[in-house]
């Protein structure tokens, strides 16, 4: 039961003006548009002046944000512009909107053809994270949630990935990774992922059976950008009860068709 004083302290609280968001959070945004919107080399003190930014508070921001390659100063001179890292956040955020665009009518329509919840994928440091899903009107099923990260040694999207990377950097992964069990089936052992990685990508599919989650089988299907890298893994999910041999075919006959369906918007684009 909510009391009295409660109800006042809630209401207090919502007639209360928003308050300001964190003040450094909102400098570097204000350094870093200013930079963008000049488009041109600023000193110290004219980025001082423009963003009213104290000199002393100013000095370490601009060294935190070059350390990690946001903004960069200008050899021999004392200006700042916009770092290669700033760039290069703005183009992946450009085309991870683009590719969950090009890949959502696709997705409905994986849904359609096996009756199963769809999925798209994308590598995001050592874990795969869905950035797309549609989903299955079936009574039961398995929902597939955007934002979910999923082990890369774990989950059939994970090893599309996986079996797509650089042979120096899936090596340098399989020498780091910890293999924590997700479930029973969850494998624990790099060599024997190493195998199962090379029928990947001899197939072009992976599977999961109860790897992530107990009861549930995954597929998945690379969707390959011009120059033949895994941009993404999209696939289906269902109850393993489901699973049969007609159907294990039909899915990845399925699953292939609309991730190259997805490729292929992507290189119209």
């Amino acid at each position: 039961m909510v009391n009295k004083a409660t109800r006042k302290s809630s209401a207090a609280e919502l007639a209360q003006p928003r308050q300001r968001s964190v003040k450094s959070a909102d400098r570097v945004l204000d350094l870093l548009e200013l930079l963008a919107g000049t488009g041109r080399p600023m000193s110290h003190t004219e980025l001082a002046q423009r963003t009213q930014i104290p000199k002393g508070s100013l000095t370490p921001l601009l060294r935190n944000l070059a350390e990690r390659g946001y903004v960069e100063r200008l050899p021999d001179t004392p200006r700042f512009r916009l770092g290669d890292a700033t760039y290069a956040l703005a183009r992946r955020g450009a085309h991870a909107r683009g590719l969950v665009a090009a890949s959502e009518p696709w997705l409905r329509r994986l849904v359609s053809a096996t009756g199963e919840s769809a999925g798209l994928s994308v590598l995001r440091g050592d874990v795969a994270e869905r950035v797309a899903a549609a989903q299955s009107r079936k009574a039961i099923l398995y929902s597939l949630h955007v934002g979910v990260l999923q082990p890369l040694y774990a989950s059939s999207a994970g090893k599309i990935l996986l079996a797509w990377m650089p042979a120096g950097e899936r090596e340098d992964y399989l020498a780091r990774v910890r293999f924590e069990p997700r479930t029973e089936q969850t494998i624990r052992s790099a060599s024997v992922l190493r195998r199962q990685l090379r029928s990947v990508r001899e197939e072009g599919i992976a599977w999961s059976i109860g790897e992530f989650t107990t009861g549930i089988a995954g597929v998945a299907a690379p969707v390959l950008d011009v120059h033949g890298r895994a941009a993404a893994a999209v696939g289906v999910a269902l109850p393993v009860a489901r699973l049969d041999e007609e159907r294990k075919r039909k899915l990845v006959h399925s699953v292939q068709e609309i991730a190259g369906q997805i490729a292929r918007v992507l290189a119209a684009d």
